[in-house]
């Protein structure tokens, strides 16, 4: 399918959300990603195809992709993606993944590493929107205080008394003491970590450290950010 830009948004930091429309209807779950292919010249090695979370909720209609710039160190494609006008199309395919809520009664503790907190934000928005009780912590690590979504996500919080967000800023990270503060009864909740590869592969060790059980958690892997 083509999803035509409609437009841009400066999200905190070196963040942007694109806004697309796409040319046919499309259903998609909370947390699912999409397949994109934007063909442009000088392509590096990395080449011209990419997996994007889908960082709006269902009930938004429209598909958002959120991501950061790294200036002149940003690979061809995202250099393509943020030189893009309204209007324009990419080619894309999808949804997929299955970094989404099944049992939304259930607790949970969602674990963000930078631009990681993109499927959460689709998930939380979709359970809010829905009524549902949203129990659990977020626990959101970022290298800076420019923090994507963060009024957004507080703003959903107000309204859910049993739903909390920790930020862990620059040096202090989430570790394996923050899990236990978060979530006592350690078999209890379902656990799901989405950051750069790196950050992601570290968490599953420290899963089986506190011997959280395999099937309470969910991992959202992005290729090419850097950890700690």
């Amino acid at each position: 399918m083509q999803l035509k830009l409609l437009t841009t948004k400066k999200e905190a930091g070196d963040a942007t959300s694109f806004i697309f429309e796409p040319d046919a209807p499309l259903e998609w779950k909370a947390g699912e990603y999409m397949f994109y292919k934007l063909p442009h010249e000088n392509t590096d090695n990395r080449g011209d195809e990419r997996w994007f979370t889908i960082s709006s909720a269902p009930f938004e209609k429209h598909i958002m992709l959120t991501t950061r710039f790294a200036g002149d160190k940003a690979s061809s494609f995202k250099k393509r993606l943020f030189a893009m006008k309204p209007g324009e199309e990419v080619e894309a395919k999808g949804s997929e993944g299955d970094f989404i809520i099944d049992e939304p009664d259930r607790e949970y503790v969602f674990i963000a590493g930078g631009i990681g907190v993109t499927p959460y934000r689709s998930i939380i928005l979709d359970l809010d929107n829905k009524g549902a009780k949203i129990k659990g912590k977020m626990l959101y690590g970022n290298k800076d205080e420019n923090i994507v979504f963060k009024e957004e996500l507080e703003e959903v919080a107000k309204r859910h008394p049993e739903f909390e967000i920790r930020y862990f800023i620059g040096d202090k990270h989430v570790d394996a003491e923050a899990i236990r503060s978060a979530a006592p009864d350690l078999k209890s909740p379902i656990f799901y970590v989405s950051g750069p590869e790196p950050m992601v592969e570290a968490f599953e060790k420290t899963f089986l450290d506190l011997e959280i059980p395999q099937e309470n958690t969910r991992r959202d892997y992005f290729p090419g950010y850097v950890w700690p």
